[in-house]
Order: structure tokens, then C-alpha cells, then sequence
């Protein structure tokens, strides 16, 4: 955002009016808010309320606050980063503010203002338009400024605040800004907590670790009975049901193909190409070294002409192809419309082959697919482009034979499907394949429970009597890892899976204890039915690797922490310090408009 002239004279001039204005005035507001720039003669001078026992606020003061208190309200909401970036990426918003919290808003506004001022807190102009811009760059950061788009951020973001309120109410929020970070920024968090956190987690341990193999249950394997396998199909139907297949017919304006007819673009063209797409397509990753910390006024490091010379022509040529993919099928679905109207509303069997024979020259793909499973359609989009929502279109039970989706843009181009067949799932029974499948899951089932069941035994030994004990009694193959870091250091052990399971699952465990570890958590697939006891052997703490920077990095973390913390408490304490009086006749007013919040 630039500066005009108007604003630089009306910039410089202001000390010379501000002295005057001091001069004239500060005796009589030595603890007093002056507000803004602005006519202030036609609002209501009768008191508001009462704060600090003896100041004395106007309704013309509160009312300009309560005009802003929505945009107060949402900024608290906003002012964590992450809370931000998971409320743009899942399109959600704060909870609405009450008439309550908005007048609660309002008072704790002017209670903070009141302090900012009375600590020779103010604001520049550059600092608000300064806030502005951050806040707008949160919201849109990749737009150029402009007064609607951020209307709109105002309006949306922040409980409709209109943008000139929202300009106002920048001043104020400065100012408060200002007074809390010079409170918080005294806080600090404890050294002892530090400490813990940098070295909580850092720890090596040495564990001993033996195997179950279900090779060695096999000979206690039996045959399942035919009620068991009649009691295994019922609870596993789905797994057993012939899921439904459709056929699809389709008409696609293929990009490749477009593509192919596209001139080779000129000199100038691909130069205009770059300039106007540099910033958001051509720029460099934005890294740092550790440590590095990134600063804000950093600026974007863009790839030289002739560095992406070579691909912007095929860039042109398939933006080119899109517009007239777009084109051409919004000209189909025209026509589609047209057809069905003809035809009392309904689409002709051959619509597709009219359709390609009216548009002959553009070239339209039209062809059928076979038919597919809805949820395995991978082999169907390998031929019309992924992301053609197929799956959920033709298993929809509203989807009738005949029926024509909408059009879809697809990785290949922009499409139209057409439902020409339907088989419905159906329960084919226990055939023999099925019934082969099942003693082949129920017997190992047996397998798998009987190698855990082992495993367990040796557990509750080693939990009632001891590992020698157990060791006795059991005669395992027991081995000893290295001392490895919880967590994913290197076990040593020859199966890395199982080491790394190991590793993860030992810090929950104390020293002399045991647990089982299923197969299925070693990640290996060959030994899902594989069954392993480890037992604890010792457990030390140790320094991180690198302890400067982790202390450092958990130091800022926690500091952050504090000072919110602070921040919050130090809100809370003054405005109950300040014991606001509202005025009898504003709680009349609040009292008939708490159902709503005030409309800026």
C-alpha cells in the first residue's frame, strides 16, 4: 500500500496540531481517550457507566465501541495461527457472539483503551495500515489489496463489521495490541519446565525380545466345523457379497487432443505469460537453515525468464485448451437441453451419437467403458481422467439407467456420462470357493490367537514371578537388543520392523516390565501372525543431540505460552479492577436487545 501526497502533507502536519492540541487539553483529559479524528458533536454525552469508581463514560463513547466489538471479538478468535490455518482449510468460523459478549467487549475495550492512554500509548497511521495489510494477507494472500476485497474479509471474518468501522476500530486494536505485548513480553517461562520438556522423551533403553512362530501351532490346528463356517459368512456377508458393476457411456472434449491444435505461441506471448503468472507459478521455494528465523519483510525470490522459458509454451497451449474444452461442452450442454426438450423431457437412447455427429468437427470423444465396480474405478479414470466423481454418480441409488450426469472436469478434460447399465449387488451363498476361504481365515485365526495366548503366558510370568522365572519355565530363544532412543532409534536388531516396533512401543513400559507386541504391529506383512514378548531390562535418561537448539526452540515455545497466558489474566484482572457501573438506563436497553446483537 502506497502513501498519497495528501496523506504524506496531512502527515506531516499533524505534530504541529497535536502540540496545539496537548497545549489545550490535557488538563482536562489527564487520564481521559480522545477517540479518533472525527464529529463527535452530535452524540450522546449522558454517562454509559462508570469505570475505576470515578471515571465517567459516555454513551457516545460506549456506543462507538459496542460498533466495533464484533471485530474485537473475532480477532481473539483469530489470533492464533494455527487455530486460523485449520478454520481456512475446514471453513469454519467462531462461535456468533451474544448481545452479552459483545457488550462485555465493548467495556473491556474501553477499560484497555483507558489504560493504553493513560501509559502515553498511541498509534501512527503507518502502524494501522500496517495491521491492516497483515490481516488482509492472512485472509487473501495471494490478492492485490482492494477496499471491496477487504470489505468483504471485514464483513465475513469479523461479525459484519462494515469496512469503515473496521478501519476505525484498527486504531483502537493497535493500541491495545501495543499495551499487551509491553505486559506480556515481561513474562517468562520456567527454567525447570524448560528442562523437562527438552528432556522428556530422551531416553536409551535395552530390551531383551523373543518370537512366537505360528509354524509351531500348526499341529494343534483343527478343522472348522460347518457351523462355524456358516457363523463366520453371516458375520462377514458384506466381505462375501458380488458387489454391483455399471456401464458408462461417455462424451469428453479431451484436452491432449485440443492441445495438439494449438498454435505455437510468439516471443511476446510467452514473455506476457511470465510477468503475469511469476509470483504464483515461477517462484522459488521459500527454505531457511536451521535456526534461521524467517522475517517478514523477506522477499520472494522468482525464477529468471530463461529458466522457465522452455515450459511456459506448453503452459499456454493446455490454459488455451481448457477454455475451449469449456467452451465446446458448455455448446454440448446446449444442445443436450434443446434435445431433452424435443423429446418431452427426456433424454433419446442415442442422445451421445446425436450429439457427436452435431459436433463433428470439434472432434468430441465418445465411447463406453466396461463394466466396473463403482469403488474400484481406477482402471475407468485411467481412460476419462481422475477426479470424475464416478463413483459416487453411478452407485447413487436416485441414478437411473439413462440418465446424464452433469459435466465434469477430469485430469483429461470435461466430460459428460451417461448411465447405460446396472447390475445390483447381490449375497451369492457359501459356494465352494467361499467355504475354502473361510477354513482358510478360521484357521488362522486359530493360529494367530494360539501364538498370542503363548506370548501372554510368558508375560504373566514375567509379571508374577520374574524374567528368571520365566525363563526357566519357557525355554525362548531370548535376545538383547543394543541400547537404541525410544521412540525410533536403531534397535540393531537384523528385522528392522520388528527393531522399530521395538523402539516405539518400550517407552511404555517400565524397567523389569513386560509386554506382548502382535505382529501386526511390526508393519511386516509377512509376520502379521507372528506373536514377540520384550521386557524392559533397563531404562537411562540421556541429554538431546542437540540440546542448545532443543532448549532454545522449547524455551520460545513455552515463553509464547507464558506470555498468552499472561495476556489473558492481565485482561481479566483489570477489567474486574476497573468495576464497570454500567448506567441504569443502558442495562434497560441491553435488556431489551439481548435476543439480537447490535448491528454496526
Amino acid at each position: 500500500m502506497s502513501f498519497s501526497f495528501e496523506k504524506f502533507v496531512q502527515k506531516s502536519t499533524r505534530g504541529l496540531f497535536a502540540f496545539i492540541v496537548v497545549i489545550m487539553v490535557v488538563p482536562l483529559v489527564l487520564w481521559g481517550y480522545m477517540g479518533r479524528a472525527g464529529n463527535e458533536k452530535d452524540e450522546d454525552h449522558s454517562d454509559a457507566g462508570i469505570i475505576f469508581d470515578t471515571i465517567h463514560i459516555s454513551k457516545g463513547e460506549y456506543n462507538r465501541r459496542l460498533q466495533s466489538a464484533s471485530a474485537s471479538y473475532y480477532a481473539k478468535k483469530y489470533n492464533d495461527p494455527l487455530t486460523m490455518m485449520l478454520m481456512m482449510r475446514m471453513g469454519r468460523r467462531p462461535e456468533e457472539p451474544k448481545a452479552a459478549d459483545l457488550d462485555r467487549q465493548a467495556w473491556e475495550d474501553i477499560v484497555l483503551l483507558r489504560e493504553a492512554k493513560a501509559n502515553g500509548i498511541d498509534s501512527s497511521e503507518r502502524e494501522e495500515l500496517e495491521k491492516l495489510r497483515d490481516i488482509f494477507e492472512q485472509w487473501a494472500p495471494r490478492a492485490q489489496y482492494s477496499d471491496e476485497l477487504m470489505g468483504r474479509i471485514s464483513n465475513e471474518l469479523y461479525g459484519k463489521t462494515s469496512l469503515e468501522v473496521f478501519k476505525s476500530w484498527m486504531h483502537e486494536h493497535v493500541i491495545i495490541e501495543k499495551l499487551l505485548k509491553l505486559i506480556s513480553t515481561s513474562e517468562f517461562a520456567d527454567y525447570d519446565r524448560i528442562y523437562e520438556q527438552v528432556m522428556r522423551g530422551h531416553q536409551i533403553a535395552k530390551v531383551w525380545y523373543a518370537s512366537f512362530d505360528p509354524k509351531d501351532a500348526l499341529r494343534e490346528m483343527k478343522t472348522p466345523t460347518t457351523d462355524e463356517i456358516a457363523g463366520y459368512y453371516q458375520k462377514n456377508k458384506d466381505k462375501f457379497k458380488v458387489p454391483g458393476k455399471v456401464q458408462v457411456e461417455y462424451l469428453m472434449a479431451d484436452l491432449d487432443e485440443l492441445k495438439k491444435l494449438e498454435p505455437e505461441p510468439t516471443e511476446e506471448a510467452i514473455k506476457a505469460y511470465y510477468e503475469a503468472n511469476k509470483k504464483i507459478e515461477f517462484a522459488k521455494p521459500h527454505e531457511h537453515k536451521p535456526g534461521e528465523k524467517h522475517e517478514e519483510n523477506e522477499t520472494q525470490e522468482i525464477k529468471s525468464f530463461d529458466e522457465v522459458k522452455a515450459e511456459i509454451p506448453n503452459k499456454i497451449k493446455a490454459k488455451a485448451a481448457e477454455s475451449k474444452a469449456a467452451e465446446l461442452m458448455n455448446k454440448v450442454d446446449v444442445a443436450l437441453g434443446a434435445a431433452a426438450t424435443a423429446n418431452n423431457n427426456a433424454y433419446p437412447a442415442d442422445i451421445f451419437d446425436q450429439l457427436t455427429k452435431k459436433f463433428e468437427k470439434e472432434k468430441l470423444v465418445h465411447d463406453n467403458t466396461v463394466s466396473f465396480d463403482p469403488k474400484n474405478v481406477e482402471d475407468i479414470e485411467k481412460v476419462v481422467g481422475t477426479n470424475s466423481n464416478l463413483p459416487a454418480w453411478a452407485s447413487d441409488a436416485s441414478t437411473k439407467v439413462g440418465d446424464i450426469s452433469q459435466k465434469v472436469r477430469t485430469s483429461k478434460g470435461v466430460v459428460l456420462f451417461r448411465l447405460s447399465k446396472r447390475n445390483e449387488s447381490f449375497d451369492p451363498g457359501i459356494t465352494e470357493r467361499i467355504r475354502e476361504s473361510i477354513v482358510k481365515e478360521l484357521q488362522k485365526e486359530q493360529v494367530k490367537k494360539k501364538t498370542g495366548q503363548q506370548a501372554n503366558n510368558v508375560v504373566q510370568e514375567i509379571t508374577t514371578h520374574g524374567m528368571i522365572s520365566a525363563r526357566a519355565k519357557y525355554p525362548l530363544d531370548w535376545r538383547l537388543t543394543r541400547y537404541f532412543r525410544l521412540g525410533g532409534g536403531d534397535t540393531g536388531i537384523e528385522d528392522a520392523q520388528l527393531g522399530s516396533a521395538i523402539s516405539r512401543r518400550a517407552g511404555g513400559l517400565k524397567p523389569g516390565k513386560a509386554m506382548m507386541l502382535a505382529g501386526t504391529d511390526t508393519g511386516n506383512k509377512d509376520r502379521v501372525d507372528w506373536a514377540y514378548v520384550i521386557y524392559l531390562e533397563d531404562l537411562v535418561d540421556v541429554p538431546p543431540e542437540d540440546a542448545s537448539s532443543s532448549f532454545a526452540g522449547q524455551r520460545k515455545s513455552l515463553d509464547d505460552d507464558a506470555r498468552k497466558r499472561y495476556r489473558d489474566v492481565y485482561i481479566q484482572d483489570l477489567v474486574k479492577n476497573a468495576n464497570v457501573k454500567p448506567d441504569a438506563s443502558l442495562k434497560k436497553t441491553d435488556e431489551k436487545s439481548s435476543d439480537s446483537a447490535p448491528n454496526p
